[in-house]
């Protein structure tokens, strides 16, 4: 075996290691409670899109079919991350509620090509629910790619230091 595939086998059974869906959660698990204030912050995304849906499939459905893709990602991001493996299954997760708070930020603005009646609206309390719940679950996840990060700088020293 040479140098590098060994450094790869070697770095590649420390991360195993370091997985945390084999742990037990415990009340100080830093993992397990960004895990579930994720996935809830997930659910209630898909459920917020989903109470302001009937509104949005007017004539020209497309920021419907925005919602759609949103309620849809959000669930898979929720049960990929009810399985996860490893800590960057935080990735989708903050993508998802930056995109919803983007998107939000744009409608409020300037508008999108398809639709300008939300321009000005700042005060919809579905839209301050749904800022507020993606802004949660995006630093929930954030820094769960924080742990992530440290995780496998961790694993390096560890290979560095066995050398």
């Amino acid at each position: 075996m040479t140098n590098a595939s060994q450094t790869l086998s070697e770095f590649r059974s420390r991360a195993a290691r370091l997985s945390f869906a084999d742990r037990p959660a415990t009340a100080h698990d830093p993992v397990a409670a960004l895990r579930v204030v994720t996935i809830l912050g997930l659910l209630a995304m898909a459920l917020i899109h989903l109470l302001d849906l009937p509104g949005t499939m007017g004539p020209d459905p497309v920021q419907g079919t925005l919602y759609l893709v949103l309620m849809a990602g959000s669930l898979v991001a929720a049960f990929r991350l009810v399985h996860a493996t490893s800590l960057w299954r935080f990735a989708l997760p903050a993508a998802l509620a930056a995109s919803a708070v983007a998107a939000y930020v744009l409608t409020r603005t300037v508008g999108l090509p398809f639709d300008h009646s939300d321009v000005g609206n700042w005060n919809d309390p579905l839209g301050i629910a749904a800022l507020f719940v993606e802004g949660v679950t995006m630093a929930a996840a954030v820094y769960g790619i924080v742990l992530a990060a440290r995780s496998t700088r961790s694993a390096l020293w560890e290979i560095r230091a066995s050398r």
